[in-house]
């Protein structure tokens, strides 16, 4: 009983420090923590991106991304190291009905690339 409650207690301890960061997909870049108001106008504002665009990311083993396409264009995001593979969301359509929540699960360091789009690109280390 008393180990139960320790896993426990890791557990929710280990929960409640998880992060969720919100990357839009919009003007054909990655965008972090922007609004859907600020994504539907970032393909005519180039100010939008630069002062948004994610290059690189550091999280944890039980940090969550949620990619968010606000783009015009249809995205394929998946994140690889050589033939290991931490996700794949396959093709994501414009909207919000088609947010996905990816729960990293592996350490390592991986490429976030955009099937369609190859310059959209985003070096991850997951500690």
């Amino acid at each position: 009983m008393k180990s139960f409650i320790v896993i426990l207690f890791t557990f929710m301890a280990f929960s409640a420090s998880a992060e969720t960061i919100r990357m839009v997909q919009a003007a054909k870049a990655f965008l972090g923590n922007i609004t859907d108001e600020q994504a539907s106008v970032a393909y005519d504002d180039p100010i939008i991106e630069e002062e948004n665009k994610v290059e690189e990311l550091k999280l944890k083993v039980g940090d969550k991304i949620q990619f968010i396409n606000r783009d015009e264009v249809s995205h394929n995001v998946s994140a690889k190291a050589s033939d290991v593979v931490l996700f794949d969301v396959k093709l994501q359509d414009p909207g919000a009905k088609n947010d996905k929540l990816i729960e990293l699960k592996s350490k390592g360091e991986y490429t976030v690339q955009c099937a369609i789009h190859p310059k959209m690109k985003i070096k991850l280390k997951v500690e």
